[in-house]
């Protein structure tokens, strides 16, 4: 009997938690690379870098959550990854 696909396992939390980390560092490196490296204003990064950068997150990994899913509809795995 084959397993249906599931959006959320158990087993998704680590990887959850390691995604979340590396976004977060992400996220950091640019604050600080941008204000003391390039000497950007802080309202220039916090305003308008920032967003955009959270925008383009969430919209990259619920793209990934979308190709993990064409990939197990294609393949018949339940257990795949998109991320890379």
């Amino acid at each position: 009997m084959q397993e249906s696909f599931r959006w959320w396992r158990a087993s998704d939390l680590d990887g959850f938690f390691g995604l979340f980390v590396d976004n977060l560092i992400q996220l950091i490196l640019i604050v600080v690379l941008c204000g003391a490296i390039l000497g950007m204003p802080g309202e220039m990064v916090i305003g308008s870098i920032l967003p955009g950068v959270t925008v383009s997150l969430l919209v990259g990994n619920l793209f990934y959550a979308f190709q993990a899913r064409a990939l197990a509809l294609r393949t018949g795995q339940v257990q795949v990854t998109a991320l890379p």
